[in-house]
């Protein structure tokens, strides 16, 4: 980051100095009512400022909570900041105690960008029950059913363009869940789907990963640093979070807009904000809820799920033994004639497996998105201070050897016994959606795309290395991005039809007898 971007540790050391003082005297005059949980010993007034790494935070929060325990205590600038590595600790604090461990800490960033209409970032009360209600009653287990066949549709347009010319695998991933959720969720017809949402989205999502990386922006800190004239040095951060604003305003408008147009011409779909529209018009809601709500559904659950399917080709290229077995299932129970469908998922235990697998192996937020102390609590003989921040290292727990021998391969068979779901495992998903009251409400539209996408590209497709010009493997390894939000690096990739059958089945056409 440039010059311009950025304070040096000199500002900071002058930015920080009175604010840091403030809150040690304040913390000094009130009683202590017991220690603070273990952590690294930090600087006079600053703490552990410079002790929060800016790349790939959650391996080294992992490395901390080994040498201090599963929940470990930072300060920055008199932050309490508590990391959770343990899914027993998650669970006691952010599950058991959700009634004062569910508040979104106050952030500045996210009050200059616009992002406090979304719900994962949303303070706790009354508008985000409401919100959450809404979005709930659309996205709860009995309700994803109705856009299975929006799904599968999606999904078979895929499988089209990947077998005209996988140019662009993340693209065009991106694309059709895109497509999936304009449509479900705004009405809007397959064809008003254009890159246009894509380019808002994956812009809007990067700006996400930066803005919330821990430590990233020193104004999280320092308030008051959000008044400070663009003209003086250390300031280019506010032209970037301009940007970030107009992306957050186009995820929340553009789709409205486009959806009641194309309602205005009877072309839209029946979806759920039709159903929101109809209650609204019966004064059961306002245009801004319904506007918040389906700007959730966009911007939450795209990007993220196609991230994930990134991922798999990813996997299966590094892992062709799972591969071949997933092909190996798909054939037995799917057969040669006919492309997957969601009421096949009991009955294919291994690619039910993966998607668990896939969801533990890569962590899209492995972070989560951290928690508020509502009120001051004890833990363990610990004191968590209100107001202190709680994380839960996501990517530390669903990657603890204890649980998980051997992380870091890709084994769905971790969650199988004698062939069927085994229970007794932990399962990723009570890990990878968030705890308690902020649990992803979209987790089983999320889980339902993936298991079709990954069904139906395992069917026809065969994932290997890509060629350099001379015939060679090109080596491919995991390499993933640092923010609050990471993806797994660009790498190169082989996709071909299985077989002739395959293709003709991807084009829709019937197989020969």
């Amino acid at each position: 980051m440039g010059r311009d971007n950025a304070f040096t540790a000199s500002d900071v050391l002058v930015v920080a100095f009175a604010f840091a003082l403030f809150a040690l005297i304040r913390r000094l005059s009130r009683p202590e009512k017991g220690p603070l949980p273990p952590g690294p010993p930090g600087l006079p007034l600053l703490g552990n400022t410079f002790d929060i790494p800016k790349e790939q935070a959650w391996v080294a929060f992992r490395d901390l909570s080994s040498k201090y325990g599963d929940v470990v205590a930072l300060n920055a600038l008199g932050q309490t900041i508590v990391i959770v590595s343990s899914v027993e600790a998650a669970v006691d604090l952010l599950d058991k105690r959700s009634a004062i461990y569910s508040d979104r800490q106050a952030s500045v960033l996210a009050d200059m960008i616009g992002w406090t209409w979304n719900l994962a970032f949303k303070r706790y009360g009354d508008d985000w029950r409401r919100v959450r209600r809404l979005f709930w009653h659309h996205f709860q287990p009995n309700a994803v059913g109705q856009y299975r066949a929006v799904q599968q549709r999606d999904v078979r347009d895929l499988l089209r363009r990947l077998l005209e010319g996988p140019t662009d695998l993340d693209g065009e991933m991106k694309l059709t869940l895109t497509k999936t959720i304009l449509t479900a969720v705004h009405g809007l017809p397959k064809e008003a789907v254009t890159s246009r949402y894509v380019d808002i989205l994956t812009a809007s999502e990067a700006g996400i990963a930066e803005a919330f990386s821990p430590g990233a922006f020193l104004v999280e800190f320092c308030p008051w640093l959000r008044h400070v004239p663009g003209w003086l040095p250390g300031t280019g951060w506010q032209r970037k979070v301009r940007e970030w604003q107009g992306q957050s305003d186009a995820i929340r408008e553009e789709p409205f807009r486009a959806a009641k147009e194309a309602m205005r011409r009877g072309e839209a779909e029946p979806s759920m904000l039709t159903d929101l529209l109809e209650k609204s018009r019966e004064g059961e809601l306002d245009e801004d809820a319904i506007k918040e709500t389906t700007a959730v559904a966009f911007g939450a659950g795209t990007d993220t799920t196609a991230a994930t399917l990134h991922a798999f080709v990813l996997a299966m290229i590094l892992h062709p033994s799972v591969q071949q077995r997933a092909q190996a299932e798909l054939a037995a129970i799917v057969g040669p004639e006919r492309l997957p469908e969601h009421a096949d998922r009991a009955a294919l235990p291994y690619v039910d497996a993966m998607v668990k697998e896939l969801l533990r192996w890569h962590n899209v937020a492995p972070l989560g998105v951290a928690h508020r102390c509502m009120r001051e609590d004890e833990y363990r003989g610990w004191r968590i201070p209100e107001s202190a921040i709680v994380m839960p290292n996501a990517w530390a727990i669903l990657h603890d050897p204890e649980t998980f021998p051997d992380p870091d391969e890709f084994r769905p068979e971790r969650f199988l016994k004698d062939g069927r779901p085994n229970t007794d495992v932990l399962d990723p998903g009570s890990v990878a959606f968030g705890f308690g009251r902020r649990i992803c409400p979209g987790q089983h539209f999320a889980e339902d795309a993936l298991f079709i996408a990954i069904a139906s590209l395992l069917h026809v497709f065969d994932f290997g290395r890509a060629l350099d010009e001379h015939g060679r493997p090109i080596p491919v390894e995991v390499k993933m991005t640092s923010g609050f939000l990471s993806y797994v690096e660009d790498y190169k990739y082989s996709i071909r039809p299985r077989s002739a059958a395959a293709e003709t089945l991807i084009r829709g056409e019937a197989v020969p007898a």
